[in-house]
This record gives structure tokens, C-alpha cells and sequence, in this order.
């Protein structure tokens, strides 16, 4: 009889715990994805702002008629993109966008940095290009990495590619497209 009586007990704590634990979940999830749905990704970033400047439309144009005179459409994206940055870059706002590889749908990403001056964007030009080449900033790449960096007014449009890890042929196009668009930024040998 007393071993009933624990029996009992004991399932009928296990019920209860077992729905906190379910309740508790449940919260925590909905909480999660409340916040994935208000919050894009791109705005996950402290630099990412709701709507580009003109600076950046501008050289976003661009980009887009290179890459569609390439076959390629680019198009913007809520995946986080943050490639190897000097920690100059910390508070300087990008914009990712995605150019759409066929056979690499993960691949094809590149960043549009925005800068309150083309001087400033020059100075930033210059840190990026010194910084990927760096021991800290390379060892952050495949070894075979190729980087087009490209200045554009007050904005830099940076897109790090790497052969070997493409398994799409028109990875090549996409740096050749960029490469076409503003001055190209000398990359120190690394």
C-alpha cells in the first residue's frame, strides 16, 4: 500500500514538472522567435541601419548592372555577413548583399561599407586592404583567397573569393563584375 501511494506521488510530480518544463520551453521558444521575426539579421549587426543612403543605392546600381552584363543577379540579404575587418571597422555601417550563384547558393556575398566621406572611405580602403593581408586578418581566409576591393564615392565594396571553395564557375564573373565598378584598392602583397 505505501508503495502505491509513493507510485502516485511520484507520477503526479513527474506531471507537473514536466509540464513547467514544457510551459518554460514554450516561452522561451515563442520569445525567440518573436524576436527573430521584428529583428532581421542584417539589423542584429550594431552597424546595420534600417534603410541605405543614396551613397550606397548608387553603388549598389552599379553593381547591379556589372553583375546582370555578367548573367548574374544580385539581390539584398538578411544573412549575417561579416567578413575579416580591422577594428577600425567596428562602428562603420554595411550593407550585405548576395549575388545569386546557381551551383554556391552559399557563396557570392559581399559588403557594402558606407563612409560619411570619400576621404574617409579612402583612409578605410587603405586599413581594410593593410588588415586582410595581416597575420591576423589573413589567417581569417582560405590560403587561396582573392580579394576585390573597390572604392566607390563614400562607399568600399568588398568581396573575398576564393576559387577552391566555389564549386560554381561564376564566382569568377561575380569579382570581375565587381572589379568593374569605382577604383580599384591596391591590396599590399600578404
Amino acid at each position: 500500500m505505501t508503495s502505491r501511494r509513493w507510485s502516485g506521488r511520484v507520477r503526479s510530480i513527474d506531471r507537473r514538472t514536466l509540464a513547467a518544463v514544457l510551459i518554460g520551453a514554450g516561452a522561451l521558444l515563442a520569445g525567440c522567435g518573436g524576436a527573430a521575426t521584428v529583428l532581421p539579421t542584417s539589423q542584429a549587426l550594431a552597424t546595420a541601419q534600417p534603410t541605405a543612403p543614396a551613397t550606397v543605392e548608387a553603388t549598389l546600381g552599379q553593381l547591379e548592372s556589372a553583375a546582370r552584363a555578367a548573367g548574374l543577379v544580385v539581390e539584398s540579404t538578411l544573412t549575417e555577413v561579416r567578413p575579416a575587418e580591422p577594428p577600425s571597422f567596428a562602428a562603420v555601417a554595411r550593407w550585405p548583399f548576395h549575388a545569386l550563384l546557381p551551383d554556391d547558393p552559399a557563396g557570392g556575398f559581399f559588403v557594402i561599407y558606407a563612409f560619411p566621406s570619400a576621404a574617409l572611405a579612402a583612409d578605410g580602403a587603405r586599413d581594410l586592404a593593410a588588415y586582410i593581408t595581416s597575420g591576423p586578418g589573413r589567417v581569417q581566409f582560405p590560403p587561396d583567397v582573392r580579394f576585390v576591393l573597390r572604392q566607390v564615392d563614400s562607399t568600399l565594396v568588398f568581396y573575398p573569393w576564393s576559387p577552391a571553395s566555389s564549386p560554381d564557375p561564376k564566382t569568377a564573373d561575380l569579382a570581375a563584375a565587381i572589379a568593374t565598378v569605382g577604383t580599384e584598392v591596391p591590396i599590399p602583397p600578404g
